[in-house]
């Protein structure tokens, strides 16, 4: 499957060379090899987020995921909890929450260069 939409992706950025009706100025061109980069990109954080799901599905870290998600999106649930208010119920399941923290993480990862 990641062939098929690599080749897909390289055609489509070779036929954008071959058409000369459209002129687009050079910055908005993208070139096949960063296409492969881009392509490279989603495979590794494909990857990584697909490992996180699997090693972090434990029971006992629920919690941990739940208030760590709480921290970088639902931060005024947290503050609640903080000053001893009663946060209001949320509706997102806890794989949505284990999958964005997921993607956070590995995004990060590959920005900074950890994924190889």
């Amino acid at each position: 499957m990641r062939r098929i939409i690599f080749s897909l992706l390289v055609l489509v950025s070779l036929n954008s060379y071959a058409d000369d009706e459209i002129d687009l100025p050079p910055e908005n061109v993208i070139t096949p090899g960063e296409v492969v980069q881009i392509v490279e990109k989603d495979n590794k954080i494909g990857d990584c987020v697909n490992d996180y799901i699997k090693k972090q599905s434990k029971s006992y870290a629920k919690i941990a995921q739940s208030n760590l998600y709480d921290l970088i999106h639902n931060f005024n649930k947290v503050t609640k909890r903080i000053y001893g208010k009663k946060p209001t119920e949320d509706d997102i399941a806890h794989e949505e929450k284990l999958e964005a923290l997921a993607k956070i993480q590995c995004e990060a990862y590959y920005t900074i260069g950890v994924l190889k």
